[in-house]
């Protein structure tokens, strides 16, 4: 078992229902031009093939022996993607209103401390056509600078880099030419465009076209 910071443990015990101690973001997304009505699930689908897991994504509180608080860190070695990467559909209109609703509930239910603690959440249904995905982490795994960098480095400017990664899959590595090899899942990719201020980027999963919101 791995030891906690002080810091790390604090944000545990403190956190209650009332007060949730994570982070969350949320992103928007426009499918391709042409993309069928299964999109948003094949998609899903990809992501839960991606199961090159990175040491942060599999740790979980654990408590010492006789102990009441979560002092430490374990490994889950048998992480449940299909329990961290879900799918969820919005209710009729599908307006961006139900989308925040959905968010707030999803938002403010705690993490469970029996598994890593981190969730993804592919929402669809929104009457435009978009889709959206939204991310939580426990504070006490990452702080929210820390979350959106790591968000950042599972994407990519270049829509003809064919290399990528899921956001839990490991760092990529470096080839003796100096390019980035995929720690994670691979396969054909291009770009996409998020509704959040962020620059041209492009997932850390297969998709089957350019998503651009423009």
């Amino acid at each position: 078992m791995e030891l906690m910071s002080p810091v790390d443990a604090l944000f545990l015990a403190a956190e209650s229902r009332e007060h949730p101690l994570h982070v969350g973001a949320l992103q928007l997304f426009q499918p391709p031009a042409g993309a069928g009505r299964a999109f948003v699930r094949e998609t899903h689908r990809t992501m839960l093939e991606c199961q090159d897991i990175a040491p942060l994504f599999r740790k979980r509180p654990s408590s010492l022996h006789g102990s009441i608080a979560n002092v430490g860190w374990s490994t889950d070695n048998d992480v449940d993607l299909g329990y961290h990467v879900r799918r969820s559909a919005l209710p009729a209109p599908g307006r961006v209103r139900e989308l925040l609703e959905l968010t707030s509930r999803l938002h403010a239910n705690l993490l469970d401390r029996h598994r890593p603690l981190w969730e993804t959440h592919v929402i669809e249904g929104l009457k435009d056509g978009r889709f959206a995905i939204y991310s939580k982490m426990h504070h006490a795994l990452i702080d929210g600078v820390s979350g959106l960098t790591l968000m950042r480095q599972s994407l990519s400017a270049d829509r003809d880099d064919a290399d990528f990664r899921a956001a839990w899959s490991p760092a990529p590595m470096r080839s003796p030419r100096g390019r980035q090899r995929p720690g994670g899942c691979t396969g054909s990719v291009e770009c996409w465009h998020p509704l959040v201020g962020l620059p041209r980027r492009r997932f850390g999963w297969p998709v089957p076209r350019c998503w651009n919101s423009s």
